[in-house]
């Protein structure tokens, strides 16, 4: 008779398969052991599980303590991956030592620093009783003596509520290093300030003519306060804003497009008013329009556009109207506007080698959601007084 693996043979009933090994990734091992932790201590709560309470708690602060290695783990791994860290940390079990390892390189996003402090609390409690994950799961430590031995009570009530709001900062954590990663590749930064931060600072900042007053001072007093920057690094990241076409945009400097100009973007966007005329717009309000076929509306709309397509081409070179696209995506995918010149380029590319131009004219006309993306898109490059202007016509 042959032998069934009683943990790994798969049934035919999938309802209650899992997804391990190369199906699964880093973070099912980060959020399950949190996820195990919690409802393990809801369960002998809720359950009223008194006579399990002594067994059960070494699980659930083991599950928590390795919930947080491995999460300082995948933080750091991340970070090291992303060239935001020099180094790794080195191999071990030392929670302690990996929370003051990310301190000590002062990761330049102010919220993750701040969901690291968030952590300390946690790391300092379970360290002090399990600096090296063996107390936990052992009644002996490797020096012989009594896991715990220093103490005799543990409350899971509120352990559990501890654990709620350790889960909320790991889940903090991860969030804000997957977006500094992610932003670290394409986006502003300085050596000390994510874009994040200098979104945060350009917005806490007054407008560009303003500076060097006594009210920029007090600005400048307060950022340098919050986000702990030396003068040097405090005007490394006003350079960098006022170079950044949408933080620019922020504090009121307007920044030239590479092709259109704003008289050909006013053009662009009365055209496709033009073939989407107020009255004809689908409400805003959410509610369901319906459709009624009418073959006559649709022949006349089809040469409406087909006019609309024609002026477009004579008035606007095909480096204009990939500028005009570019600007579109940036709002509608929202792109960091530090990619603008790289997305022209593939846009320009593009355009190059297509043979349906004129279908390509025809596909923009034909969104609805042109103008308002179009309009914020002139606002994020740093078409201020265009946008302004458009949108106050537009509406």
């Amino acid at each position: 008779m042959e032998t069934v693996d009683p943990f790994f043979y798969v049934p035919n009933d999938h309802e209650w398969n899992a997804c391990i090994g190369q199906q699964g990734d880093e973070y099912n091992y980060a959020d399950g052991y949190m996820e195990a932790a919690i409802e393990l201590a809801t369960l002998v709560i809720e359950k009223k599980l008194y006579g399990k309470r002594d067994t059960l708690i070494l699980p659930i602060l083991y599950n928590a303590r390795h919930a947080i290695e491995l999460n300082l783990k995948l933080v750091i791994g991340k970070l090291y991956r992303a060239g935001i860290l020099a180094e790794e940390h080195k191999k071990n079990h030392d929670i302690k030592s990996h929370l003051d390892f990310l301190i000590a390189n002062k990761i330049p996003d102010a919220l993750v620093r701040e969901c690291v402090k968030k952590l300390a609390p946690f790391v300092d409690s379970l360290s002090q009783i399990d600096r090296d994950g063996q107390e936990f799961r052992f009644h002996e430590n490797r020096a012989g003596e009594p896991s715990m031995g220093g103490q005799n009570l543990a409350n899971i009530a509120l352990i559990r509520l501890s654990l709620i709001d350790l889960q909320e900062v790991i889940n903090g954590l991860q969030d804000s290093t997957i977006l500094l990663c992610e932003q670290r590749r394409v986006a502003a930064k300085t050596g000390y300030c994510s874009r994040r931060d200098l979104m945060n600072i350009a917005n806490m900042l007054p407008p560009k003519t303003e500076w060097g007053g006594d009210h920029f001072t007090a600005c400048k007093d307060t950022i340098r306060k919050q986000y702990c920057l030396s003068e040097r690094e405090f005007n490394i990241a006003l350079q960098e804003i006022k170079k950044t076409r949408e933080l620019a945009g922020i504090v009121g400097i307007e920044t030239k497009l590479k092709y259109l100009s704003d008289a050909k973007a006013e053009f662009l966007l009365a055209e496709w008013d033009g073939f989407h005329p107020i009255e004809a717009r689908p409400a805003t309000g959410g509610g369901i329009v319906p459709v009624i076929f009418d073959a006559e509306k649709m022949v006349k709309e089809l040469e409406t556009q087909g006019l609309m397509v024609s002026n477009i081409i004579d008035c606007m070179s095909a480096d204009e109207f990939a500028d005009a696209v570019t600007i579109y995506n940036l709002s509608r995918g929202e792109i960091y506007t530090e990619a603008y010149e790289e997305k022209l380029v593939q846009k320009q590319r593009e355009f190059k080698v297509r043979e349906d131009f004129p279908q390509v004219i025809s596909d923009l006309l034909d969104k609805t959601n042109f103008d308002r993306h179009f309009i914020q898109g002139l606002r994020k490059v740093g078409r201020l007084r265009l946008a302004e202007m458009l949108e106050s016509r537009h509406n």
